[in-house]
């Protein structure tokens, strides 16, 4: 429900119909990653693992897809997605590449592996819709015929190939249930499985392309490397040793710009033979269309692999893991800043009283060897946005959600308009209403009107539905955005006394009546930190009297989905928000709603993950955000004067002006907004003998009362 269409379990898995536009959907969304900041080359001798890269290749063919090593002739392969044609690059100068052809031709190949035993290419391939197991000679001549692949119900897409030489079998990867597999190379299915890492307990889309078998020289076991990622990332982001059941085994690495990892990545291969020398696994980047050199080391002690860390309500954050063996030291970390060693056999750490804002922190495992471990990582958020509870959606796909005060319930409605679900604020289910449509719909919004105690429905269409409560219809009439864009999530406003919809192809709202009258103006989005807003996942009123304060679920391009809650106050951004991950683990808000008593007395924000069909509760608490200041200093030049009241008033008056950076500072009567009472409140105070303002005002500190303003920055404290 974002336009453009907001990345999705769904849009991000390989539909071999449609492969070309698949791998161009691709190409878009990440056509902005780069592989040129932060990198960071391997040193030629004792390279760590995995978070530097040994040598880049660009490749000369289309696209490229599926990888293997050919350990044998010391070559990576790489096949393209669609045109039939492969190329071989030296494994000590990726520099150096051959053109071949694939065994069947042009056909959609999906993955490749080296059979060492005999000498052969396996291939996995879409051959017009059938998919189908072929053998070839490293050089691409087809040996005996090919068979199709015998899928376990339910399975319709797989991708990725790897032989393994403990068993002789092959493995590949069922995307859309997030299983790896096991088949004979007669194409029958063994029976064996086991789940991507990354998948939710809601079963929520993971995302993970390719696979990897290496062998662990420290045990003699075979073990899979596989490139995953949670549904917030919205693509693999790091690849994750694991055996055979799927338990991590405490090594992983990033695929970021720091090995000249950044986009999507299609495929995988690992030697013992690296061109450094110890083992390297080589990873083909589709987007960047690049082949990259990792080494992968084997240390002679595990990392650890379980790690979480949880915020509470007093702006703690507990880190607690578990240590598979007894390290000599564990250096913690906060933002890669080092901020504690813990001591042996500690296996929990508390970060008292921190700001606002979100945190990664890592633990780096000293073992007594001395050699070096990866980290393990870990990303929490702290006050506003803070994950405080989430339940499964009750209902089929969710949609948008709303909350109806006078009952103090969540609605949380099913995407064709069929169902709503209720819950209580808590986040119980309390059970459903009916929809007001004879069949299903595009539901886009839902909204509690507080003036008459009803509930608004928004189709796709426009089709505009007002019910009671008990979703019995009152009436109904057809909206369309001033804009005329495509419309979006609804919200009730109480400062303006009507309705506030999005237009999504104008990135803006515009105010509306039940009887779909709209108001001519459109007012912008606001944008992320990262860029302008594009996908947007709703919008929600947390009006404070005459005031306007909205939320917005959005994302940049950039981040390639909905990424952040921002807020605007006004119409205007106010510089306050949070990210949506980790505490929603979801790349796909289909609804944003909120209310200022929730279950705890504070306030919350309620996110619908589509893709994970999960609803998140957050915290919406602004206590211990933003800046110190000094109100009234709008300058932050430590006086308050003449030019205080001449900026605060072009800052509310000529919007060429650039947008305040501390409203606190210029709410001169703390009533949570900034207008043309607090310039008459600063010129009485400064000439009339008027009222101090209200703290902080002698000195820098922060808000006293909590308000929908904050201060980002402020040069004078």
């Amino acid at each position: 429900m974002a336009f453009p269409s907001a990345p999705t379990r769904d849009s991000h898995r390989i539909t071999h119909l449609c492969a070309s536009s698949w791998l161009l959907t691709i190409v878009l969304l990440f056509s902005s990653a780069t592989f040129i900041e932060a990198q960071v080359p391997c040193p030629l001798t004792n390279p760590p693992f995995g978070t530097c890269f040994m040598q880049t290749g660009s490749y000369p063919g289309e696209l490229p897809y599926a990888a293997t090593v050919i350990d044998g002739e010391s070559i990576v392969l790489v096949a393209d997605y669609l045109s039939g044609l492969f190329y071989k690059f030296d494994v000590g100068s990726l520099a150096n590449s051959a053109q071949f052809s694939c065994p069947l031709g042009p056909a959609t190949y999906l993955g490749v592996a080296w059979d060492t035993d005999q000498d052969l290419l396996y291939w996995l391939i879409n051959d017009q819709g059938a998919l189908i197991l072929a053998s070839s000679s490293s050089g691409g001549n087809l040996i005996g015929t090919p068979v199709v692949l015998d899928l376990p119900v339910g399975t319709t897409t797989v991708t990725g190939l790897e032989w393994h030489p403990g068993t002789g079998n092959l493995w590949t990867n069922d995307l859309q249930g997030d299983t790896y597999l096991e088949f004979s190379p007669d194409g029958s299915f063994s029976g064996n499985s086991f789940l991507n890492p990354e998948t939710t307990s809601t079963g929520a889309g993971a995302f993970g392309l390719g696979l990897s078998i290496m062998l662990d020289q420290n045990t003699g076991n075979y073990l899979f490397d596989i490139p995953v990622g949670p549904p917030s990332a919205q693509r693999a982001n790091q690849v994750v040793r694991v055996d055979e059941t799927g338990a991590e085994q405490g090594l992983f690495y990033p695929l970021a710009s720091i090995n000249a990892l950044s986009g999507w990545v299609t495929g995988i291969g690992w030697t013992e033979n690296g061109s450094w020398g110890g083992p390297s696994e080589f990873v083909v980047d589709t987007t960047n269309e690049i082949i990259v050199e990792v080494a992968v080391p084997n240390p002679n002690a595990p990392s650890i692999s379980t790690f979480t860390c949880i915020a509470d309500g007093d702006n703690n954050v507990t880190l607690e893991w578990l240590n598979p063996i007894n390290y000599s030291s564990i250096i913690v970390s906060r933002d890669n800043v080092e901020i504690a060693t813990i001591a042996s056999g500690v296996d929990t750490y508390t970060d008292a009283d921190l700001d606002s804002g979100s945190y990664m922190y890592t633990l780096k495992p000293v073992p007594a060897s001395g050699a070096n471990l990866p980290e393990a990582a870990c990303n929490v958020v702290v006050g506003f946005g803070r994950l405080i509870d989430q339940v499964p959606h009750g209902g089929s796909e969710p949609g948008p959600t709303t909350v109806i005060e006078s009952s103090g319930q969540l609605v949380v409605a099913d995407s064709s308009g069929l169902t709503a679900w209720l819950y209580s604020k808590d986040l119980t289910p309390t059970g459903g209403i009916p929809g007001p449509f004879a069949s299903a719909v595009d539901l886009i919004g839902i909204a509690w009107n507080s003036s008459n105690d009803t509930l608004t429905w928004l189709t796709s269409t426009g089709e505009l539905v007002t019910t009671d409560l008990q979703g019995g219809s009152i009436s109904s009439a057809t909206l369309t955005s001033p804009g005329l864009g495509q419309l979006g999530e609804i919200t009730w406003s109480t400062a303006a006394g009507r309705f506030l919809g999005i237009d999504r192809s104008e990135v803006s709202t515009f105010e509306f009546d039940a009887d779909g009258t709209t108001e001519s103006r459109l007012t912008p989005i606001p944008p992320t930190p990262s860029g302008a807003s594009v996908f947007i996942g709703g919008i929600t009123s947390r009006d404070s009297g005459l005031i306007s304060v909205c939320d917005f679920a959005v994302g940049s391009l950039n981040d390639g989905g909905i990424s952040r809650v921002e807020r605007a106050v006004d119409g205007t951004a106010s510089g306050i928000g949070f990210d949506v991950a980790p505490s929603a683990n979801t790349g796909d808000v289909t609804g944003i709603s909120s209310t200022e008593t929730g279950p705890f007395g504070t306030p919350v924000t309620y996110l619908v993950g589509g893709d994970t069909a999960t609803i998140y509760m957050l915290s919406g608490d602004l206590a211990g955000t933003g800046s110190d200041f000094v109100r009234g200093d709008i300058t932050a030049d430590g006086t308050r004067n003449l030019v205080d009241v001449t900026v605060l008033l072009l800052y509310m008056f000529d919007p060429s002006q650039p947008a305040a950076t501390c409203l606190d500072a210029a709410d001169i009567n703390d009533d949570g907004a900034v207008d043309i009472t607090d310039a008459i409140s600063l010129l009485e105070f400064l000439f009339l003998g008027g009222s101090v303002p209200p703290a902080p005002s002698s000195s820098c500190g922060p808000d006293e009362i909590i308000d929908n303003l904050t201060c980002q920055e402020f040069d004078g404290c």
